[in-house]
């Protein structure tokens, strides 16, 4: 989309610590728009004109994922729809978001009714890079939900952090996936930081939000393998590492949803 309402081809900040060692995961580009609730399911309606020209990119291998999100808790004030897409790296992001320009251009009548509908002033742009992730095609036509869980992590903790989740939660989400459970999960944080630095993002992608209830059971049935005493041990590593205040929860639900 423009500037205005999607991509920031800006080159900074790339994460290079946590995944260093490996093959470096899909880039996503996040557009968040604020959208009032009587105007979404028309905003979302504009939105779907680019599912052809995202759908001929993730052919072309250029873009492997892409969506569109409508969050299910309103917070007064902040942004609700978030149009996304992954591609593998900067210069296939790039080009889609060429791609994606030159078809704004194309359809200039349809860009504008779609601004009309979203207070621009509080558009925001993120590029985010997963540090762990794990992820399965969805069903054609699924609508997932997705459950974020957003911190900060204290300066200079974040492979810490990483390598806490790794030991306790990461075998937890990957045996869900494996099961079908859930479609997949990812740690993501800011590639190019908009944000403070520090922020990360735990997202898991489920069929339905009842699916939050078994992998809730998932996580509680692995705690009580725990003793108290290791309990507090984790809770207490994670406290160290993390921001006091920073924890926020979120739902949302895909009104379009597709990847590789």
């Amino acid at each position: 989309m423009t500037k205005q309402l999607m991509f920031v081809p800006a080159l900074l900040c790339i994460i290079t610590a946590a995944a260093s060692a490996q093959p470096r995961p899909p880039l996503t580009s996040v557009a968040l728009f604020k959208v009032s609730p009587d105007k979404v399911e028309a905003f979302v309606a504009k939105g779907k004109s680019f599912v052809p020209v995202l759908d001929k990119l993730m052919s072309s291998g250029t873009v492997t994922g892409y969506g569109i999100d409508v969050d299910m808790l309103h917070v007064p004030g902040a942004t609700n729809v978030a149009f996304w897409v992954s591609s593998p790296d900067f210069a296939t992001l790039e080009k889609s978001e060429k791609e994606l320009e030159n078809f704004q251009k194309a359809n200039a009548a349809m860009m504008a009714e779609l601004r009309s509908l979203s207070d621009v002033s509080a558009h925001h742009d993120l590029i985010v890079q997963s540090l762990e992730r794990k992820l399965k095609p969805a069903p054609a036509g699924a609508k997932p939900v997705s459950d974020f869980d957003q911190v900060t992590v204290k300066p200079g903790k974040l492979g810490e952090y990483l390598a806490l989740m790794r030991k306790h939660e990461k075998p937890i989400l990957d045996k869900l996936v494996d099961d079908g459970v859930i479609y997949g999960y990812s740690l993501d944080s800011e590639a190019v930081h908009t944000m403070k630095p520090g922020t990360v993002w735990q997202i898991v992608t489920m069929p339905d939000l009842g699916t939050k209830d078994k992998v809730r059971a998932a996580f509680r049935e692995a705690s009580n393998k725990l003793t108290e005493e290791e309990r507090s041990k984790i809770d207490k590593q994670y406290e160290e590492l993390i921001e006091p205040g920073s924890h926020r929860d979120s739902l949302s639900v895909s009104v379009v949803y597709k990847t590789k």
